[in-house]
């Protein structure tokens, strides 16, 4: 049965970027009654070696702490986020957490080896590694890979000044145990596509949802015309579409 009390939404960011990033979205989701939690990842910290765990347990902190309050919690995770928000809600699904939305976010399965990865494609072109000390890095170029084509100019000056860098060992390591391979999460997972999204193409979304089970296991949403950024450009189009999934998942209780 569905409960009458909104979850908390924990909302996870992606690399380069801090909980600064849903400075819209936030009232947005608040407008429709939900709670908000925000989390500042280890990685953008500045603090070379920081890894996908360490920023797991983090959010998992997070988690926990609302859950001993009472809270129902769903994780909104963007692109990066993805993994992160995947491993730190692992084990907890019939303990508080409702469920998961993913945000144009990668779906990685557990064990894969990043760095592998990345040595298979011949390097990622759009960053600098080692930049600006060692053991960090940066995007090259944020304002064509993270806005375009909807994201108004005053709103990308404003984000690309608080980008900041990102631990190379979060990207190059290995990926915690995810909980959306477990059966408990189905039909509690949900994916919103960005369909003009730069940096995680389409294509690239629906081959990983498809990968992670499709529609048996994720409740997919679309954005259409919408960036990789669409919590800047449309907050209340995602703020309603993450209601609309969350409507999905008390259903599956």
């Amino acid at each position: 049965m569905a409960s009458t009390t909104k979850p908390t939404i924990v909302l996870v960011h992606g690399a380069w970027h801090g909980s600064w990033c849903w400075k819209f979205l936030i009232p947005a989701l608040e407008d429709l009654g939900y709670a908000v939690e925000t989390v500042d990842l280890p990685c953008v910290s500045g603090v070379a070696g920081t890894t996908q765990f360490d920023d797991a347990a983090h959010v998992r902190s997070v988690v926990e702490s609302q859950i001993s309050m009472g809270k129902r919690v769903v994780v909104l995770a963007h692109s990066y986020g993805g993994p992160i928000a995947s491993a730190a809600i692992r084990g907890l699904s019939e303990k508080g957490v409702l469920g998961m939305i993913a945000l144009c976010a990668y779906i990685f399965p557990g064990g894969m080896d990043q760095a592998a990865v990345i040595r298979d494609l011949g390097g990622l072109p759009f960053v600098t590694w080692d930049a600006p000390s060692e053991g960090l890095l940066l995007a090259k170029d944020p304002r064509s890979l993270f806005f375009p084509p909807d994201v108004p100019e005053d709103r990308i000056d404003w984000a690309v000044s608080q980008l900041r860098p990102q631990s190379m060992a979060a990207n190059m390591g290995i990926v915690p145990p995810q909980a959306w391979q477990d059966d408990s999460y189905i039909g509690r997972l949900g994916y919103i596509r960005c369909t003009d999204d730069v940096i995680i193409p389409i294509a690239q979304q629906d081959s990983m949802v498809a990968e992670a089970g499709g529609k048996e296991k994720w409740v997919i949403r679309t954005l259409e015309g919408s960036s990789h950024s669409p919590f800047l450009s449309r907050p209340h189009d995602v703020a309603a579409t993450v209601q609309d999934i969350v409507n999905d998942f008390e259903t599956k209780l």
